[in-house]
């Protein structure tokens, strides 16, 4: 199965942004609180999960012409 590029790049998001608030909500727990946290500077993660998935993509998935 090829993965085009656009898929890489959102799956970079997802996990980013997966790992980002699994480590802050598990990190910052808060005593008698079950509530989960926000966590500043979320998206700015994803995003930069984004980036690197494209940028990996590039660099080790592309397929280059002989």
């Amino acid at each position: 199965m090829n993965l085009t590029k656009k898929q890489i790049e959102i799956g970079g998001f997802l996990v980013f942004l997966a790992l980002y608030l699994v480590f802050f909500n598990l990190a910052f727990r808060f005593e008698g609180s079950g509530d989960p946290i926000y966590a500043p500077g979320t998206l700015i993660f994803a995003f930069l999960g984004y980036w690197l998935g494209g940028y990996l993509y590039d660099k080790y998935l592309r397929k280059n012409p002989d």
